[in-house]
């Protein structure tokens, strides 16, 4: 079999069985406390691709909800044939009503009066009725209505009501989002807790009971302080295969879905007082083996990693040398003697020298924005998808 041409310079392996399996042991978590789960698969599914990883979801582990951050995320899985709910979790633009109200799927989220009062015209213009959710600024201070403070609780309230009672408009659901569930001290996400559940006993006691209650996300999922998951867990990085944060419990056996590998161009051997890359940021003190790998910080490797991380060559480490460039990078193989012109570098995946949340700590980042930031001009390879095997 000849060499697939998606991965002669560089490519993402996208192993679906580990976001299958992720996703059912935060289903089967979750129902422990009577909560079910939405997937969020906004950004690209975390750069590993919305529609493929929506439609494993939906046709191999009945996946009923997903959540996006924009309407053009939702209707890209609409297009691509998913039947499931698709939650917005920011507001859109009242421009865009027209278009979202024509897709019974999707469930905008509102907080604004004058947006929520477009978005009843909208429905009513198309003789339909738009089911929504309420958004919640419980201490983010985010987006959402208002309710940290006594005045601003009792503001929220009038506020929700005002929108509950428009035209062609049900409010289905209400959610908020923690700013600290990942941190050991819970105090801060413990006080969003009782003002979430402050509003929603106030709006109780004006009939208005939205059917759906979200406030977990992946952290508070794991997280035992969290008593109450509500009705709906929005499992964001966990489905991915990464813990929130090294401060959240391991309860869900995740496995890192995303391995970013890479062909070696060339290996080359240099004396000692040698340079790498722009402006000789590394000097070799010995005569040592380079292999150029064909990734750099435009297909989304940090250039902070520069001489700082390692890739995996022949399951050996491979330390990088110097900066990392636009579309290249240098390791040094000295003690690789396997190596070669062609070979295949690991620089991300489930091996735990090239985790994503590994990474992310060298640079003083999260694993969110690695994994997120991978290019678009590199092809994603899925395996052991759906369409492709007869079983696990």
């Amino acid at each position: 079999m000849g060499i697939d041409t998606k991965m002669t310079r560089a490519w993402a392996e996208i192993d679906l069985a580990a976001i299958r399996q992720n996703f059912n042991a935060a289903k089967a978590h979750a129902a422990m406390y009577g909560a079910q789960v939405i997937a969020v698969v906004k950004a690209d599914a975390y750069g590993h691709g919305a529609k493929k990883v929506a439609a494993e979801l939906e046709a191999r582990c009945g996946a009923q909800y997903f959540a996006v951050a924009t309407l053009s995320e939702a209707l890209e899985l609409i297009d691509s044939g998913i039947k499931s709910h698709i939650l917005l979790l920011s507001e859109v633009h009242p421009s865009l009503y027209d278009e979202l109200v024509r897709h019974e799927s999707i469930i905008p989220s509102v907080f604004n009066i004058e947006s929520a009062k477009a978005l009843s015209e909208a429905a009513k213009k198309r003789s339909t009725a738009v089911g929504c959710f309420l958004i919640l600024d419980t201490g983010m201070s985010r987006i959402g209505i208002e309710c940290t403070s006594p005045e601003k609780m009792r503001a929220g309230v009038d506020q929700a009501e005002v929108i509950a009672s428009l035209d062609n408009l049900e409010i289905m659901g209400i959610f908020s989002h923690y700013a600290c569930a990942d941190e050991a001290d819970k105090s801060s996400a413990l006080l969003q807790t009782e003002r979430f559940n402050e509003f929603i006993s106030r709006l109780a006691e004006r009939g208005i009971e939205p059917t759906f209650k979200s406030m977990c996300n992946s952290a508070a999922l794991t997280e035992a302080a969290f008593t109450d998951k509500y009705d709906l867990v929005r499992e964001g990085i966990c489905l991915y295969g990464l813990n929130p944060s090294d401060e959240t419990a391991r309860v869900l056996n995740l496995k890192p879905a995303m391995a970013l590998r890479a062909r070696v161009t060339a290996v080359k051997t240099v004396e000692a007082g040698v340079g790498i890359s722009y402006g000789h940021t590394f000097v070799t003190d010995r005569e040592t083996r380079v292999a150029t790998i064909s990734v750099g910080y435009a297909d989304g490797y940090p250039r902070l990693l520069s001489n700082k991380a390692s890739v995996i060559i022949d399951d050996r480490p491979a330390p990088i040398l110097g900066r990392v460039c636009m579309d290249q990078l240098m390791v040094d193989v000295t003690d690789i003697p396997s190596a070669k012109a062609d070979s295949i570098a690991t620089l991300l995946g489930a091996d735990e020298r090239v985790r994503a949340d590994k990474l992310a700590a060298m640079i003083g980042t999260i694993p969110y924005e690695l994994i997120c930031g991978i290019s678009v001009r590199i092809p994603r390879i899925y395996t052991n998808a759906y369409d492709n095997i007869n079983s696990d």
